[in-house]
Order: C-alpha cells, then sequence, then structure tokens
C-alpha cells in the first residue's frame, strides 16, 4: 500500500490491540494476517487488522487507548505503508531548535517551514533536547496543525520519537540527545557543527575542492604570519570558531610595515616586530586563529561576496536552492552586516560586468563547487541536508570556498525580491529531504 491521504478516526470500545481499515481496503491489507507491527515513528506495537464497512475510504480506526505515554494527533493528514507484517504511519519528523524552552516567538518563526506541508503529511513537531524522555522514548513538543491559527496552529503534547530529526540547534555534550541520536541510528541530519580549520583540512585532502580554498595557516608566531602577507600581500584574521564576522580582521603589507583594518572599520598601522606581536597576542586573547589569503571583492566600497544554500530534495539529492549576493556596508571588511542583496545572477552581471551567457555558466561553476564540498563532509563529518556556503568571487573571477554554515540564516533568501520563491523553497526543502529520510 503506498503513501495516500489517510485520516484517523477513534473508535469507542475498539479493543486496545486491535486497529481497523475500511472494508474496501480489505485486499490491500488483508496480507497482514492476523497479528502484525503498527509502527507510528519510532514507536510500535502489535496489533489486530479489522475491516469495518462504517469506516470512510481513507480512514484509519484505532482505540481511544491506543497509545499509553503520547498522543498520535488524530487532526492530521497521514500516509500508510504496508509491507505484510508491518503498518507504518507517518510520516513523524521532529525539527530541534534549542536546548533551552521553546518560546511562543520560535515557534512563531517556525510556521513557515510548513509553507508546504500538504506535500509532507504526517507529524511534524518543533521541540527542545532539554524536551528529550529517554525511558520511554517520547519527546515534549509541539505539533504543526495546518487547520488551526495563532496558538491553535501548534498541538502541545508529548510525541513518540520520530522517524528522522532536523537539527537546528548546537549541542554540546548531552546524554538526552544522544539518546535519540543512538536510537535513530543515522536519521538526524546537520548533526555536526565543523569550524573553519577542520574545513581546511578537510577539503585540502580533495584534488576538487582543494583548489577552491583560500591559502589557511592556523596564525601561531609573527613568522606564519609575515610569511602569509609576503605570500599574498593581504590576508584575513578569523576565529577558528566563529560566526556573523565577530572577531574578523584584516592585515595588509603597508611600506615596511603593517596595516590592521578591524572589525568596526578602525585601521591601525604597525612597523614594529614585537608590537606586531604583541597586537596579535592581543587579538586571540587566548583563542585559535586563522590567517587566510584574501579574495575579496570591492565594489563600491562594499564587500561583496555570495550566499549558496545547497540542500537536499525529496530525492535525497544534493541541490542548490539559491545563489543570492550579499553587499556589506560601505567600508566593512566583512559582509554579514548587508546593505542589501541581491540574486546571484545579477551581481554577476551588474558587479562583476558578466554577459548573460557567461553569469550563467559562472553560476553552474559556483553551483558545481559547493556540490562537490557537499560530498565531502557528507563522506567526512556525518549526514547533512541543508548548508549554506560563503563563496567569493575574486577580481580573476575564481570561485572561492570561504566557509560553510551548517545552522544558516534562513531569512537572507526572504530579501531576494527577484526570486519570489526562493525563501519559501529554502525553509519548505529540509522537511520534504527529511520525509524521505524517514521512509515516505
Amino acid at each position: 500500500m503506498t503513501g495516500g491521504r489517510w485520516s484517523v478516526q477513534r473508535i469507542r470500545g475498539l479493543d486496545s490491540h486491535h486497529i481497523l481499515f475500511p472494508e474496501i481496503h480489505r485486499e490491500r491489507f488483508g496480507s497482514t494476517k492476523g497479528s502484525c507491527y503498527f509502527q507510528f515513528g519510532a514507536w510500535k506495537k502489535e496489533v489486530t487488522v479489522r475491516f469495518s464497512s462504517d469506516l470512510p475510504r481513507h480512514s484509519i480506526g484505532i482505540p481511544g487507548n491506543f497509545e499509553p505515554t503520547f498522543s498520535i494527533p488524530d487532526q492530521l493528514p497521514y500516509e500508510i505503508y504496508t509491507d505484510g507484517t508491518r503498518i507504518r504511519m507517518g510520516p513523524v519528523i521532529a525539527i530541534l531548535i534549542t536546548s533551552g524552552m521553546v518560546t511562543s516567538k520560535m515557534l512563531d518563526s517556525y510556521r513557515y517551514y510548513f509553507i508546504n506541508y500538504e506535500a509532507i503529511r504526517g507529524l511534524a513537531y518543533i521541540c527542545s533536547i532539554s524536551g528529550i524522555q529517554p525511558h520511554n522514548k517520547t519527546i515534549v513538543g509541539y505539533g504543526y496543525n495546518p487547520g488551526g491559527s495563532g496558538a491553535q496552529q501548534w498541538i502541545e503534547s508529548v510525541f513518540p520519537y520520530p522517524d528522522a530529526a532536523y537539527r537546528r540547534t548546537r549541542v554540546n555534550k548531552n546524554l538526552l540527545y544522544d539518546h535519540l541520536a543512538d536510537h535513530l541510528e543515522g536519521k538526524i541530519f546537520n548533526t555536526y557543527f565543523f569550524n573553519k580549520l577542520e574545513l581546511k583540512q578537510s577539503f585540502s585532502r580533495d584534488l576538487r575542492v582543494g583548489k577552491h580554498i583560500p591559502g589557511t595557516k592556523l596564525m601561531d608566531k609573527f613568522p606564519t604570519f609575515k610569511k602569509m602577507l609576503n605570500q599574498y600581500g593581504s590576508v584575513y584574521l578569523k576565529p577558528v570558531i566563529g560566526s556573523m564576522g565577530r572577531g574578523i580582521h584584516k592585515a595588509q603589507k603597508a611600506g615596511k610595515g603593517y596595516l590592521f583594518t578591524l572589525r568596526d572599520k578602525r585601521k591601525i598601522r604597525i612597523k614594529n616586530r614585537s608590537r606586531v606581536s604583541a597586537f596579535l597576542r592581543k587579538i586571540k586573547r587566548g583563542k585559535k586563529y586563522l590567517i587566510q589569503q584574501s579574495v575579496d571583492y570591492t565594489h563600491n566600497k562594499k564587500q561583496v561576496d555570495f550566499r549558496v544554500v545547497m540542500q537536499k530534495d525529496r530525492l535525497m539529492q544534493w541541490i542548490c536552492t539559491g545563489i543570492i549576493a550579499r553587499y556589506g556596508q560601505t567600508g566593512k571588511i566583512y559582509t554579514n552586516d548587508v546593505s542589501s542583496v541581491s540574486i546571484g545572477r545579477t551581481a554577476l552581471q551588474k558587479v562583476y560586468g558578466l554577459q548573460q551567457e557567461e553569469a550563467s555558466r559562472k553560476e553552474q561553476e559556483i553551483v558545481s563547487v559547493c556540490t562537490d564540498a557537499c560530498r565531502v563532509i557528507d563522506q567526512t563529518y556525518g549526514l547533512f541536508g541543508d548548508v549554506g556556503f560563503d563563496v567569493a568571487v575574486d577580481r580573476q573571477l575564481n570561485v572561492w570556498i570561504l566557509e560553510i554554515n551548517s545552522l544558516h540564516n534562513h531569512s537572507v533568501a526572504s530579501y531576494a525580491k527577484e526570486d519570489p520563491h526562493m525563501y519559501g523553497n529554502v525553509l519548505s526543502r529540509p522537511l520534504e529531504y527529511a520525509k524521505s529520510l524517514a521512509g515516505f
């Protein structure tokens, strides 16, 4: 039996180990013969299948006391599959968004992820790491209700461990999360948050991707700093672990000394080697830093780079959902505080002066490079389905991967007004992938 759109009906007086299907489906579900397993998320129960001519065509009847420690929302549409020994109803998908309390503001921001719910169906719930209950394999969460509005759009309840999970939060050592991850056995995606040094080391070993990574060294002592500047003329100093441009600085040779441009646009010129060393120690403040070749591109005194959103689709293949050009604030050395955005092809034509066909080919090259990088992170760091690349295109039109973000800000796509469908696709695609990962 494949898919469909099934509704759940609670049947009073039905034995707690029985389920009902319409008589018209006897041929399809009759192969279960006697008892079989009914599975909802990670929970399963041995049941006996019965048939009734009173049930609507695409309904499944379950007892009122069917599930003892959690709830199966009966106002949602589900898909049902059977292989003769097991009946699966779902999908059941969890979105882990925090380690603390799930607030109403969080729920309001995540409702847009269900813009394509009709293609997903089933139970998709928002939850916290702290809501995981290993003793009975359930999670306290908020199930999306497509028929509700406002507060009624969420079903607050306890749900079973899911078929698949999408992680949207950082997790340090946590026994609750570990129990869920072990139970799902590779059905959680975006499980690792890599740092810049790890990516450099991993990509450098891949011939196809390595040539698109800027020269990068761990910032240790002055000789390394001097060597990188002699080689590239201009470098960025970046924390190994960090985001949003925090702690980033730029350095370049200036006569017999060095010119540092700080995150806040201040400029500091230093000639003396010992003072440079002291300044580098001050920047680091005990943290690990990288020195990275400068491959930036400036247009009208604004940094320009590209956010490339790579996601797996319902066929579980990497595709590019969107390329967004980001223009930084005037005079700033990073683009995280964007002044404006456009779709990638527009920037390639207007900023880089490419013709339409040339811009299309460059876009294809960017997507190809990022797809190769996705292959590497899948092989090296585990399962991913939604990542954001920060990509630079220099004056020679070389493509460079600056960073990869497994917890990237989806809202950037909402500002790309030239493509009105991009934002909706960026938000909905991870759930489409999660559904396929769940086996539906």
